[in-house]
Order: C-alpha cells, then sequence, then structure tokens
C-alpha cells in the first residue's frame, strides 16, 4: 500500500518576500523539572501539533487565522520550537493556537507570525537546553493503515528543538499532499502519527522510499540542503 487516495503537490515554501521579516511558526513545548517527556514524545507531539493547527476551522476558509497561516505557507516554512514550564507555560495557553497532548509531551502551536513581532511571553523562552531522555526511537510493527511515520535523521544529530521541527515540517508537508476528504479523515483519526529516530541503514532506506522528504533551508545548526526529516503512511515498510 502507498498513500492514501487523494494525493496532490507537495507544498515547501517559496522564497520571502522581499522587505520584509519572515514568518515562523512557534511550537512551545512543556519542558517541568519534575517528570519531562522524552524527545520521542515531544518530537511526536510537535508534529501533531502542527497538523492541527493547520486542519483547525480557524486556519481554513475565511477563519480568522487563515491569512496569517497562507503567508506563511508562501514563505520558506519556518519553526522555532521553545520551552516552558510552570507559569511561563500558562501565559501561552492564552496565545491563539492549539495545544496537544501526545504521549505525555504537550506541545503547543501558536499562529504563525512575523519574526520581529514575536509576543514577548515567546520571544524570553528557551530555543535549547539539555536533552531528555530519548523515549521509544522505533521502529514499530504493524501500524495501522493511515498511520504517518516521521523519520528524523540520525546524523547529524539533531537538538530536540530542530529534531521536532523537522518532525513538524515532515508532517506538514504530508497534510499538504492529501486532498480534502484525506484531510478529513486523518483528521477524525485524530491524526495517528508515529515519530521514529532510525539508525543510518535504515534511515538510508527510508529516504531512498520516502514520498515526503525535508531538506533544511540552513539557517540554523545544519548546512543546506540536509536531510532532517522524511514521512511515509503505514503499512509502506522500507
Amino acid at each position: 500500500m502507498t498513500e492514501p487516495p487523494g494525493v496532490v503537490a507537495s507544498v515547501t515554501g517559496a522564497e520571502d518576500p522581499a522587505h520584509e521579516a519572515p514568518w515562523a511558526l512557534q511550537l512551545v513545548a512543556r519542558i517541568e523539572r519534575q517528570d519531562p517527556p522524552t524527545r520521542a514524545a515531544v518530537c511526536r507531539a510537535a508534529a501533531v501539533a502542527t497538523v492541527a493547527l493547520l486542519a483547525d476551522e480557524r486556519s481554513t476558509g475565511d477563519g480568522p487565522w487563515a491569512a496569517e497561516v497562507a503567508r506563511w505557507e508562501e514563505g520558506r516554512i519556518r519553526k522555532h520550537v521553545r520551552r516552558a514550564r510552570g507559569a511561563a507555560w500558562e501565559r501561552v495557553q492564552a496565545l491563539p493556537g492549539v495545544t496537544v497532548l501526545v504521549d505525555g509531551a504537550e506541545v503547543r502551536a501558536l499562529v504563525p507570525g512575523p519574526t520581529d513581532r514575536i509576543p514577548k511571553d515567546v520571544a524570553r523562552l528557551q530555543l535549547d537546553g539539555s536533552e531528555p531522555e530519548p523515549g521509544d526511537p522505533g521502529p514499530w510493527d504493524a501500524l495501522p493503515p493511515g498511520t504517518l511515520v516521521v523519520a528524523v535523521c540520525p546524523e547529524p544529530f539533531l537538538p530536540l528543538g530542530k529534531a521536532a521541527a523537522a518532525a513538524g515540517h515532515a508532517a506538514q508537508l504530508a497534510w499538504r499532499r492529501l486532498d480534502a476528504p484525506g484531510q478529513a479523515d486523518w483528521a477524525a483519526a485524530g491524526f495517528p502519527l508515529v515519530v521514529e529516530h532510525p539508525g543510518p541503514t535504515r534511515w538510508a532506506r527510508v529516504v531512498a522510499a520516502a514520498p515526503v522528504v525535508v531538506r533544511d533551508g540552513g539557517f540554523t545548526v545544519v548546512a543546506p540542503g540536509t536531510t532532517t526529516a522524511v514521512s511515509f503512511w503505514a503499512p509502506r515498510q522500507a
């Protein structure tokens, strides 16, 4: 089995409009001192939060977020993954966006905006920090059909924020490849999705076979053109 029926061209974004600050999607992960989530859970929650924001009725049609989402996707698709805890996490909940809870990890995807007008309660949050426990790296056997599998590159090693952003990007591109009925079916199922961190041998196989490949713009951490994540639909096996 390949991808679900009803697939349209992938959307990757283009050059940023001249004389405007780049736009970005801010993803905020809740990382408390006590019982922090695993790396695998944060990456999965970031991917689900990204598509949940895109699927939200406020992001589509004449919804109040539609113009911001469209403007963001017209340029280079940037995501910033930040960390919050305690009162800082609660303040972020007051900003427009959606929060998901996946495998014990909470991530809030905020409505995209220009990078020169990031809300103060977001801009002050950390972009990096200590690495959490890895959690289950995958791969998984016998996933239900319609599950999106996102694989994050093993080399170079991506810090948590970069890995979560790459996972979100791979999920976003997979979402945009679906037609409206396919999107509706996936959303109704609750966005079944797993994120794996394969070893080098499996990584080479999934990159060769995956229909969605994320090549980094090289703004942070890795060189331009680095393949940071891929995605494909179960039960395809590489």
